[in-house]
């Protein structure tokens, strides 16, 4: 599934940090499945950077600001939500982090079931390493 950035050259370091590792998640062919089911706007805000991920039956646009209707919305601090969305954090951080207010979640919360699994990060079993 394509994931690209509307305006690549004037997007803010979120966006392209965003396409990137949702790209990696994208060939996951599970995620890939999940996301091709997904439609609408989502909005993302990590300090002073916002982007809308547009979803759509031909794949994700990722575009620079917040759009004006979006059907969920996930705000944060940089330190709490580059983990998250680099598959260093998880579903339960995630969950404290809404309930103690450190991340705030707007719109319809049961849209955001859908988008989570693709920006928490998979757990992929570690590879692994053989010994001589």
């Amino acid at each position: 599934m394509l994931v690209q950035v509307n305006d690549p050259e004037h997007m803010n370091l979120l966006g392209l940090l965003i396409q990137g590792f949702l790209s990696q998640q994208l060939a996951i062919p599970r995620l890939e499945r999940k996301a091709r089911r997904m439609r609408g706007n989502f909005g993302v805000r990590v300090a002073d950077m916002a982007i809308t991920l547009s979803f759509s039956p031909e794949g994700v646009v990722v575009h620079k600001g917040i759009a004006p209707r979006v059907r969920a919305m996930v705000e944060g601090a940089m330190n709490e939500m580059i983990p998250m969305v680099t598959g260093g954090g998880g579903m339960i951080p995630a969950v404290i982090a809404v309930l103690e207010g450190r991340i705030t979640i707007s719109g319809n919360p049961f849209a955001l079931l859908g988008l989570m699994p693709l920006l928490m990060g998979s757990k992929k079993p570690a590879p692994k390493v053989l010994t001589p």
